[in-house]
């Protein structure tokens, strides 16, 4: 009987806190969702974000690089050809095109790279856990091609 005991408490420990892992995750929800709701709906400039140059050389390698960190990362949502008609872009927000002239945070390469790095609302979140700085600018490269 005493193992049965202790198993019960343990099964209880562990429901505790399975209960306090929800309510974290979904206190992280709403700020993200809060936070994502202040952000304009229109095109608008990042100027902190305007002084940011991009330190790579936009190579036929470096393009490379990033076409196939954007095949992993963010075609599902923005398209194989980057037109924001990936299979996920019905999901939440209308994702990017990159093809057109409409740069919805800021078309400079700085402004690119802080929301992909920062994210801007709860549908395109941080990357910087996922990316590393040298990939994004590589991403960064392989998007302006896309409008060439």
């Amino acid at each position: 009987m005493h193992h049965r005991n202790d198993r019960r408490e343990d099964i209880a420990m562990w429901a505790v806190r399975v209960a306090w892992l929800c309510v974290f995750i979904g206190c992280l929800f709403f700020n993200t969702a809060a936070r994502a709701q202040e952000h304009p709906s229109e095109p608008h400039r990042h100027p902190e974000a305007q002084t940011i140059e991009n330190p790579l050389e936009s190579t036929a390698d470096s393009r490379r690089i990033g076409r196939q960190r954007y095949v992993f990362m963010c075609r599902e949502c923005h398209g194989n050809s980057g037109r924001g008609d990936g299979d996920m872009s019905h999901a939440g927000g209308v994702p990017s095109d990159f093809t057109d002239d409409v740069w919805q945070h800021g078309e400079s390469d700085g402004e690119l790279f802080t929301v992909i790095k920062d994210g801007v609302t709860a549908d395109m979140q941080s990357y910087s856990n996922r990316l590393s700085d040298d990939d994004i600018w590589h991403v960064i490269n392989y998007l302006r091609s896309l409008a060439e």
